[in-house]
C-alpha cells in the first residue's frame, strides 16, 4: 500500500462526493459517505447518524453554496496515506475551491478527512473543515445546535 494509491483513492472519493453534492444526489453520496459520520469546523461539530440527517446537512450546505453563486465546487487532495498498520483506513487533507460567474465564489479552505474501506468501498467517516462554520455554514446550524444542547444536558446529568 503506497501513498500514491492512498492519494488516488482519496481523490476519487472527493470527486464522487463533490459531484453528488452539487447534483443534490443523496443516493450517490451514500455510496461514498459512511453513517454514522462526524463532521466539524473550528466552532461546530456534528455526528450524522442517519441518511436523513446526511440529507439535511448536505441540502443545507448545497443551498449555502448556490446562494453564494457557486457553479463549480472542486476539492483537491494535497496529501494522503494509509494509516500505519491499517490497510483499510486512509487519512489526508485537501483544498476546497469554488468558482462562480464572477470568479471565486467562496474563499478556498483546507480540510482533513479520514476514509475507511467498508464492505469493499472507500467511505468518508470523518471530515474537518479548517474554518469557522459562521464563515460558511458547512454544517446545518439546526442539527449542530440540537446536538450541542444534548451534550450540555448530558454534561449536567453526569455531574
Amino acid at each position: 500500500m503506497t501513498a500514491e494509491l492512498a492519494k488516488r483513492i482519496y481523490q476519487e472519493n472527493l470527486d464522487a462526493v463533490s459531484k453528488a453534492l452539487m447534483d443534490g444526489d443523496l443516493r450517490e453520496m451514500m455510496r461514498h459517505i459512511a453513517i454514522p459520520n462526524m463532521m466539524s469546523t473550528h466552532d461546530t461539530e456534528i455526528v450524522m447518524s442517519s441518511p436523513e440527517e446526511l440529507d439535511i446537512v448536505m441540502t443545507d450546505f448545497r443551498a449555502q453554496l448556490l446562494a453564494r453563486g457557486v457553479e463549480v465546487y472542486t476539492r483537491t487532495c494535497l496529501e494522503a496515506d494509509f494509516v500505519v498498520g491499517r490497510d483499510d483506513m486512509i487519512a489526508g487533507h485537501h483544498r476546497t475551491e469554488t468558482e462562480g460567474a464572477d470568479g471565486v465564489a467562496v474563499n478556498p479552505y483546507l480540510n482533513h478527512m479520514v476514509l475507511m474501506r467498508i464492505d469493499g468501498r472507500w467511505m468518508g467517516i470523518w471530515l474537518q473543515a479548517i474554518l469557522k462554520n459562521t464563515e460558511l455554514e458547512i454544517l446545518s446550524p439546526d442539527i449542530a445546535a440540537a446536538q450541542a444542547e444534548a451534550r450540555r444536558m448530558l454534561d449536567k446529568i453526569r455531574r
